[in-house]
């Protein structure tokens, strides 16, 4: 198995997690087939969508052509370990941060098992090679520190001709000090199949209401190769800084919708990775601070300062939706100080429409 590169990829993202003070939980991968095979994808819908504040959920449609007939084939999916400021103890056999794990092939649901694996070699003669569980556990001293990672594994029986396999799993995000969220998802796997990539390949990204993330330009040029169906925009973000990939970064400020890109004839050569900036406040909110777009981020807001202050906290939720305010203050504010403000005519002001935890923010400040 040729996956050194992709196995190095996590573990460098780990060790940059360390160096700031976060928790890495896990990482989205691709299907992999764990022997040579003349199997192919000929389409893949990927579907990425935030739960709320907490996890990813991945919903994965393949159309495999197999070109020869019916086999048997041991197909594969790397987890790898937690690390850094969490517990990387596997839970009943189990990846700690993973949950909801199923495939099924022409609408029959696959059973698998789950291989403890130390690196990229794991795969013999077609056959993956596991570490006892017992001895994997032994190993883990009073910090919860890990030295394996997980393979997931099911025997598929591709028939002739077009196969449909739909995946689906969950996992925690990922974030540090200076991230409210990250994580990644290993594109670069789908080079493993015999088309070396994906002949049509669609990504759907869906962080929910009201976000602002950056996205890695591993896999695309620019703005031009996403559609934002909602309302929203993309541009331009300066470095990441610790880990920088080199290929710059796009910020995404998106009020609602999802993000889809969709590109015939894929070779992904870099991944997926996508982070939200946390925000720090001092402990009195000046109107010289810029606010933050996501609601889950309001909480870290100090104490208004002053009364104009206090009523731009107050209206916070209605300029995330775009309200265009007749007071100049409030005006000058959203439309200089933030850069997430989508000015909308159209938008009438509603309270009880509001999320429960921005109702409960306007009543803050009353």
């Amino acid at each position: 198995m040729k996956n050194t590169a992709l196995f190095l990829f996590v573990f460098c993202s780990q060790l940059s997690l360390f160096a700031n003070d976060g928790a890495y939980y896990a990482s989205g991968n691709h299907l992999v087939p764990i022997s040579e095979t003349a199997i192919s994808i000929r389409k893949e819908v990927l579907t990425i969508r935030k739960v709320k504040d907490k996890a990813i959920e991945v919903t994965v449609y393949y159309e495999f052509f197999n070109p020869g007939k019916e086999k048997e084939l041991v197909v594969g999916f790397e987890a790898f370990s937690p690390s850094g400021d969490v517990n990387g103890t596997p839970k009943k056999g189990l990846h700690p941060y993973m949950r909801d794990f199923t495939v099924s092939l022409n609408s029959t649901a696959l059973s698998y098992d789950v291989a403890y694996v130390s690196d990229s070699l794991y795969a013999q003669s077609g056959k993956i090679v596991s570490r006892k569980l017992g001895d994997v556990l032994s190993e883990i001293d009073n910090t919860n520190e890990v030295n394996f990672y997980y393979v997931y594994h099911f025997k598929a029986n591709f028939k002739s001709g077009l196969n449909i396999v739909r995946h689906t799993y969950t996992y925690d995000l990922s974030g540090s000090v200076d991230e409210h969220y990250s994580f990644d998802y290993i594109l670069t796997a789908a080079n493993r199949w015999a088309n070396k990539g994906i002949d049509d390949f669609t990504l759907i990204v869906d962080m929910g209401e009201f976000e602002s993330f950056h996205v890695a330009k591993s896999f695309f040029g620019s703005a031009d190769d996403w559609d934002i169906n909602g309302i929203g925009k993309a541009e331009d973000a300066p470095p990441r800084g610790y880990d920088e990939t080199g290929d710059g970064w796009l910020k995404f400020t998106v009020r609602n919708g999802d993000l889809l890109f969709r590109q015939l004839n894929f070779t992904p050569k870099g991944e997926l990775i996508v982070y939200s900036p946390n925000y720090f406040s001092a402990d009195n909110f000046t109107i010289e601070e810029t606010l933050p777009f996501s609601v889950y981020l309001q909480d870290a807001i100090g104490e208004p300062d002053s009364e104009l202050a206090k009523k731009i906290l107050r209206n916070l939720p209605f300029a995330r939706r775009g309200y265009v305010f007749s007071n100049e203050a409030l005006s000058d504010y959203y439309m200089n100080r933030t850069d997430w403000y989508l000015p909308d005519p159209a938008y009438v002001p509603d309270a009880t429409l509001l999320w429960k935890e921005e109702q409960e923010w306007i009543k803050k400040w009353d």
